[in-house]
């Protein structure tokens, strides 16, 4: 039971639920499924809120969508929700549904450091001191209680934190459009989104406020603006296409279609109905999943922002990067032989001086080729320290050490919390007396 990005089974668990069927069922007097404003105000009555017609009029609008003076169930849920201001319980989310991969790895860290019986579970004083350090938006009050919903003997394991920390940090629930809009409305959005943004393929707020209005969303001008506060989206900030369509979803207070996920629906389909490579990751699928596939390397590069590293893992050749336009420096970053780039059509002087540089960086300690230390689109290499700091941007790891790139070594979860947070380091060597 999905209304926008609300999953009513979030918020209220099997006992709640029935109570609050019963009493939707008791006013539903003809059966439809459906009530009116008259019992609406009575069936608020009986859950101890006193409601007038003229608020049972203002609540209908919030959440009638389709404008038929009536709400049903979820309809009903959806309003408890937004009327009592009430936040998903930890002990009812996925908390994979709320939280990206980055947020993930971040609180894997401050989990090992505090497992210190690596046995996979924390205390519960541990989980506060986490909360009280790294977010002080909640109260503690507010932590002990959500602690309280996913804590068994005073202790909890890692999904249970994660839970925890996507209720405290008031974390939004990921949306995925494409589980809400049929195929033909999703090509209506586009169309109309790229002849209003054009070449910026972006769109201001004050841009789609006029657009919505042009379109004549009846709910737009109540709702746009909270909307696009709840996206965290500034007053200067613009849409893509993806956050356009999470907005449309929300603004229309649409209803989960159906569910978009590896174990649900095949990849290669997807691909083949024209979804996009952005829109499959959205729906849960990766690397493997586009390599099987056949996904061009070009557009896994542009639009999925995958590295070379990342693509040479999958199975993508040399030749399959060059053609999609990625470069001899990165490719040789990432881990491709000579032999490979030679067979990819790179010159021997090109593969000569390209070698001899990254030899030049790695025999004075220059480390910096190392992902875990450098993030960006690896353009150029120097072994000028005027460059290094300010004009070196590397992406992926060193071909030369390939148990850096594809097999680190395994540490406990203690030893590898505390390395990578530790500073990393270049040494820089005397130079040899002449």
């Amino acid at each position: 039971m999905t209304i926008g990005n609300i999953n009513i089974n979030d918020f209220f668990n099997e006992d709640l639920l029935s109570k609050l069927r019963a009493a939707f069922t008791e006013f539903d007097t003809s059966g439809d499924g459906l009530i009116g404003k008259e019992e609406l105000c009575e069936l608020f009555g009986k859950l101890g809120k006193s409601l007038t017609k003229k608020e049972a009029n203002i609540i209908l609008r919030e959440v009638d969508a389709d404008g038929n003076g009536q709400i049903d169930f979820e309809e009903l849920c959806y309003l408890e929700i937004q009327m009592s201001g009430a936040k998903p319980r930890a002990d009812l989310i996925d908390y994979t549904t709320y939280l990206y991969d980055d947020a993930i790895k971040q609180l894997q860290q401050w989990f090992s450091l505090h497992d210190m019986s690596e046995d996979g579970q924390i205390t519960v004083e541990a989980a506060q001191r986490i909360a009280e350090q790294h977010d002080g938006r909640a109260s503690g009050e507010e932590i002990r209680d959500v602690l309280s919903q996913v804590s068994l003997d005073g202790r909890i394991g890692f999904s249970q934190f994660c839970a925890f920390w996507a209720v405290i940090t008031n974390a939004p629930k990921k949306l995925n459009y494409r589980e809400y809009l049929s195929y033909a409305e999703v090509r209506q959005c586009r169309a109309i989104f790229e002849e209003a943004a054009g070449e910026k393929k972006e769109l201001s707020r004050k841009q789609v406020q006029e657009l919505l209005k042009e379109k004549n969303f009846v709910r737009a001008k109540r709702h746009l603006g909270r909307i696009l506060d709840s996206f965290g989206l500034d007053k200067k900030g613009v849409l893509d296409f993806q956050l356009f369509c999470n907005v449309i979803v929300k603004l229309s207070l649409r209803r989960k279609l159906w569910e978009l996920s590896p174990e649900t629906v095949d990849c290669a389909q997807l691909w083949r109905d024209g979804f996009t490579v952005s829109e499959l990751q959205m729906s849960g699928f990766g690397l493997r999943d586009f390599g099987a596939v056949r996904v061009p390397a070009r557009k896994l590069y542009q639009e999925g922002k995958y590295s070379a590293l990342d693509l040479r893992r999958a199975g993508y050749s040399a030749s399959d990067l060059r053609r999609a336009g990625i470069g001899l420096i990165e490719l040789r970053s990432s881990g491709f032989s000579l032999a490979e780039l030679r067979t990819a059509g790179f010159s021997s002087e090109g593969l000569h001086d390209a070698n001899r540089t990254m030899h030049g960086c790695l025999s004075v300690g220059d480390f910096t080729l190392l992902p875990q230390i450098a993030k960006g689109t690896l353009q150029k290499w120097s072994t000028a320290k005027s460059q290094e700091l300010l004009n070196l941007q590397r992406l992926t790891m060193t071909p030369l050490i390939r148990e850096h790139t594809d097999g680190p070594p395994k540490l406990s979860p203690l030893c590898r919390a505390f390395s990578q947070s530790l500073p990393s380091f270049k040494v820089d060597l005397p130079a040899p007396r002449s």
